[in-house]
């Protein structure tokens, strides 16, 4: 994966998603992992090596045995037997690690997707209170000129050109907060892209489409999810672990065959050897009994993180439909609203048929419906990361997912 290195360009959470994916260190090192558990694998299918030996006897002693004439030597070559099934839950302990490192590696794609998605989702909101607070400054200067034209005309006091004054003050100084935000989010977004800036594109259309009503389209199922099915490896992986040990406790076979030559007569005989460990003492059952308590723990912390986690999806759904009901009433209702009441307040103002602490009034409101407007959207996108995070989905594009499809 590369580092983090130039400007990328992003005009979309589809295109985050993908420079995520193609950029980021995690994902790689959940590669490797997938890798190093593929080695674990083949290596548990091996099968001891033989042992080749020589032995010599009857030399360097004293009388005939001073030289080597009478020499014994023997060579020999031993097999360790597995015969208690060992190699067999080897395997069956690493196909579990292996699928193991596979839900850890479809977990981290989500969490890239996720992590993209919503660092995008809120850079491109700060932008947005940027611009929402350059309005403002807007709206506060031209508020400001009417003010001035009315005092200069003798139709206000010079009061209300001050409180203008002050308004204006106040937007320019919420406009400074707003840039310096923006840039932190565009920051933060580029760490998650593995880059030293981003360039966000001049269109963020997408930010208002929020889609239809979410009620009841989101799964309530979490089977999907990567992190809750991980703990049905979890679990296998356990009942592996014990029943490997369990077959440690039968003793190998160590079987051995040689040749035996004698230095006084040049004559040679075969030799046969055959070790077998007597299991009095040690029957592996510490072992056993430490892999009994992992496995009943396992199920147990089993069963509270998959309830947990298909509680947060049902939460998440939730939290969805509420923040999707926020925006649109916001969007159809309240800024519409906002806006006419502005306009008719400063045109009414600019006619003398309202005060100034109705333009003000109305201005703030606008202000203020356009902040919740935005928030509001922002929540409903980070919402639905979130949702498809815990839901496993949806599904990543072949063309954004660097290993060809869902796991």
């Amino acid at each position: 994966m590369a580092a983090a290195s130039g400007t990328i360009r992003v005009a979309s959470p589809e295109q985050a998603v993908a420079a995520a994916l193609r950029r980021s260190p995690a994902l790689g090192a959940a590669e490797a992992g997938v890798a190093a558990s593929r080695g674990n694998l083949t290596q548990a299918g091996l099968r001891p090596n033989p042992a080749f030996g020589v032995t010599a006897e009857n030399i360097g002693g004293s009388g005939r045995y001073r030289s080597t004439a009478a020499a014994e030597t023997t060579y020999q070559l031993a097999q360790r037997l597995e015969i208690g099934g060992q190699r067999g839950a080897r395997v069956g302990v690493a196909r579990t690690e292996e699928a193991l490192a596979g839900r850890d590696l479809a977990a981290t794609r989500l969490d890239i997707v996720r992590a993209a998605r919503q660092a995008y989702t809120e850079a491109v909101a700060a932008r947005r209170v940027l611009r929402i607070a350059t309005d403002s400054v807007r709206l506060a200067e031209e508020v400001l000129r009417v003010a001035r034209e009315r005092v200069s005309a003798g139709r206000e006091p010079l009061l209300q050109q001050r409180r203008a004054e002050v308004a204006l003050s106040t937007a320019q100084i919420a406009r400074s907060r707003a840039e310096r935000e923006a840039e932190v989010a565009r920051r933060a977004l580029a760490v998650v892209l593995a880059a030293s800036d981003v360039d966000l594109g001049p269109s963020d259309r997408w930010f208002d489409d929020i889609g239809p009503v979410p009620a009841g389209r989101l799964p309530s199922d979490p089977a999907a999810n990567p992190d809750f099915a991980r703990w049905r490896e979890e679990i296998a992986r356990a009942n592996a672990i014990l029943g490997l040990e369990r077959r440690r406790a039968i003793p190998d076979v160590t079987v051995g065959a040689g040749l035996r030559r004698f230095g006084e007569s040049n004559d040679t005989a075969m030799v046969l050897n055959l070790s077998v460990p007597l299991p009095v003492i040690d029957r592996n059952q510490g072992n056993i009994a430490r892999a009994g308590a992992d496995l009943t723990r396992t199920e147990r912390v089993a069963e509270l993180n998959q309830r947990a986690l298909a509680a947060s999806l049902t939460d998440a759904g939730q939290r969805l439909d509420t923040a999707w009901r926020e925006a649109d009433g916001l969007r159809r209702v309240v800024v519409p609203g906002a806006e006419q009441a502005f306009g008719f307040a400063r045109e009414g103002y600019a006619a003398g048929r309202f005060s100034f602490l109705e333009v003000l009034d109305a201005q703030r409101t606008l202000l203020e419906a356009r902040t919740q407007l935005n928030a509001a959207l922002r929540d409903v996108h980070l919402r639905r990361a979130e949702a498809d995070r815990l839901s496993g989905g949806p599904p990543i594009p072949e063309a954004l997912n660097p290993m060809g499809g869902r796991p």
